[in-house]
């Protein structure tokens, strides 16, 4: 089941991200455009039925913060997640930065709705500030 989240995932790559972009996670033929927290949410929900990070139809990290303080998700290590592929990395909102999340596709790997400029892609785990691992029962 997994495999089936990263396959979902990485069809969407190329797609256009845009901040706050609102995404009907019901429509399993949606193509963008993305913010992060809406398409780690949007997988979730295509693969488990649940939503995840999500109220009142919005997504957003803060909101997935809120599930791991309330045992709504699995929290697991940020280095575990990182050699977990299917797993999320999470970054909290802070007023310093705004918050991130990223699903991990393989070693040192993510595929995530990143930014403009790079619109849905693979990254890389190492070299960035996260501050949990999420495990999403499948």
């Amino acid at each position: 089941m997994r495999k089936n989240l990263i396959d979902l995932a990485r069809s969407r790559l190329g797609e256009p991200y845009v901040l706050g972009a609102k995404v009907p996670k019901h429509d399993p033929d949606w193509h963008g455009p993305w913010d992060c927290a809406e398409f780690a949410s949007w997988l979730v929900f295509q693969c488990t039925g649940k939503l995840i990070g999500v109220r009142k139809g919005e997504a957003y990290t803060g909101f997935w913060q809120d599930d791991c303080r309330r045992g709504i998700v699995r929290v697991i290590s940020v280095a575990d997640a990182a050699k977990t592929p299917g797993c999320f990395l999470l970054r909290y909102p802070n007023k310093r930065v705004p918050g991130h999340i990223a699903l991990v596709s393989g070693p040192n790997t993510t595929v995530e709705a990143h930014s403009t400029k790079r619109g849905v892609c693979q990254a890389k785990v190492l070299g960035r500030r996260w501050d949990c691992g999420i495990n999403i029962k499948i």
